[in-house]
């Protein structure tokens, strides 16, 4: 009886004393998302190693660490202690989290955890029944559907505008002018020769206004597009319609033209003149030779 009761002595005293683990608080509450400073004990034997599990906060996303958990100077031989910062992201009262850790007697054996629960009050964002539905505000009322014979009637009103408007389209379109027709070749070489004839820059653009109208001019009567011809394409292609004389008066003028274009050339009053009554003869000329064809 007696060599029993030493044995379970000598097992009791071999067994190792189990780590307490608890929490230390600063304050009683704390709202959601709110910091508190804590701290975390461990109490266990003299000369043992504590270490505590960096991603205790990972394994319940309800908790936040706010800061790395630090050893407090207030860790002793017997007790280490760690000052975290925790932050709940649910309302209510919550058992704190018991994080993993790992307590190494100085035999090398690992210490059982005795954990002691510690309880927080952590208040909602909002007052109680602030994220109730409510009433919406500033909205009027739905009307009712439209009934088959109020569309009728806006069907007939639409008619009826349609109808309005097309009748209003017919008598502007009756009381509309004639439009008048595009000016004639004369015309036009009659408006160059009322120009400022001894300004460079008049008589430069008016030698560029020139060259067009004589070109557009025997390209409409040939009933061909050559715009995008240089003036030695446009001529070979233009002089196969026209007389001899006309085809050199022709040249004559573009030559004109490029000089007082390109040249920085500067024709007198009458040298303009003499190209505009140029260019009429050679429009007469084609139009002759057109009738002749004819």
């Amino acid at each position: 009886m007696i060599a029993t009761l030493v044995l379970a002595w000598i097992a009791q005293e071999a067994a190792p004393v189990p780590a307490r683990v608890r929490w230390e608080l600063a304050a009683a509450s704390a709202g959601v998302g709110e910091g508190v400073e804590a701290l975390l004990v461990v109490e266990h034997a003299a000369g043992a190693r504590a270490r505590l599990s960096t991603d205790w906060a990972d394994r319940d996303y309800s908790w936040l660490e706010l800061s790395p958990a630090r050893l407090d100077v207030g860790s002793s031989a017997s007790a280490t202690r760690w000052r975290v910062e925790l932050a709940s992201l649910e309302a209510g009262e919550r058992e704190l989290p018991q994080p993993a850790i790992e307590v190494e007697l100085p035999g090398g054996t690992k210490a059982t955890l005795e954990y002691e629960v510690r309880s927080l009050r952590f208040q909602p964002a909002l007052f109680d029944g602030e994220d109730a539905p409510r009433e919406p505000r500033d909205f009027r009322p739905a009307e009712p559907e439209e009934t088959a014979a109020s569309w009728t009637w806006y069907a007939a009103g639409g008619l009826a505008l349609a109808l309005a408007g097309a009748a209003c389209g017919w008598l502007l379109r009756s009381r509309r002018k004639p439009v008048e027709p595009p000016p004639s070749a004369a015309a036009r070489l009659a408006e160059l020769g009322t120009r400022k004839l001894d300004d460079p820059a008049v008589v430069r653009e008016l030698y560029y206004d020139l060259s067009r109208l004589v070109r557009r001019e025997l390209d409409a009567r040939a009933g061909e597009r050559r715009d995008a011809r240089t003036d030695e394409e446009w001529l070979a292609s233009a002089r196969i319609a026209l007389a001899p004389e006309v085809a050199t008066a022709l040249e004559e003028l573009l030559v004109s033209c490029r000089g007082a274009k390109y040249a920085a050339a500067r024709p007198t009053e009458w040298a303009v003149r003499e190209d505009l009554s140029r260019a009429a003869r050679v429009l007469e000329g084609a139009a002759s030779g057109a009738r002749s064809a004819a």
